[in-house]
């Protein structure tokens, strides 16, 4: 009988956080970031705002995981036994999210003066660096990426035209190719590796 209480309940609170996770997420596309308060939340999911604070405690916590969860399902590892390949998938991926609905939203989080969102931003930034680590890491065994190579500036210089084209002009994501910048990144990479400082030539 514990069993089966335990499950009732597991059950229970599996389907409350699944209809306060998809009202938020509603709410973030349909409505915008200012709009998705928890009283909102709390009215589209029908789950009255004190369950809902009881397992989120505060607005951010719960736009984070509505967020992260959307962007690891839009942008999952790549795996195709390539480094280049691997990284093509990711920069479309990452890409196609920026160009979704849902990418405006993550915009207007990076753009957010709102403290109370800084986590969620920090968040958001860890949790792909982490997914480019696994491909960075994979390809040091199978590629010889060399181990001063830093994941993290790989990543910042494969979406970086991406966020760039985003931000900053009203051209279409699209126009960056995609192929022409993980080229030049792995040749950078791979053939470019810095020598010593060269010593300056007295003039």
């Amino acid at each position: 009988m514990t069993d089966i209480i335990t499950r009732r309940t597991g059950g229970r609170s599996a389907r409350v956080r699944r209809a306060v996770l998809d009202a938020a997420s509603e709410l973030l596309i349909e409505s915008g970031l200012a709009a998705t308060t928890i009283p909102a939340i709390a009215e589209r999911s029908g789950v009255h705002h004190t369950s809902i604070y009881r397992r989120w405690d505060s607005r951010g916590s719960l736009l984070r995981e509505v967020l992260l969860e959307a962007v690891d399902l839009a942008v999952p590892v790549p795996d195709t036994g390539d480094l280049r390949s691997d990284l093509i998938d990711l920069f479309e991926e990452v890409r196609d999210l920026l160009e979704s609905p849902m990418g405006k939203v993550l915009f207007d989080v990076m753009r957010s003066t709102d403290d109370s969102l800084a986590d969620l931003r920090g968040s958001y930034w860890r949790a792909r660096l982490e997914q480019c680590a696994i491909v960075i890491e994979r390809a040091r065994e199978d590629h010889g990426i060399p181990e001063d190579v830093d994941s993290r500036v790989i990543f910042e210089m494969i979406v970086g035209p991406l966020h760039a084209r985003a931000l900053m002009s009203n051209e279409p994501l699209g126009t960056v190719d995609a192929h022409l910048v993980v080229d030049t990144v792995l040749n950078g990479m791979l053939v470019g590796r810095p020598g010593p400082p060269r010593a300056h030539r007295p003039v």
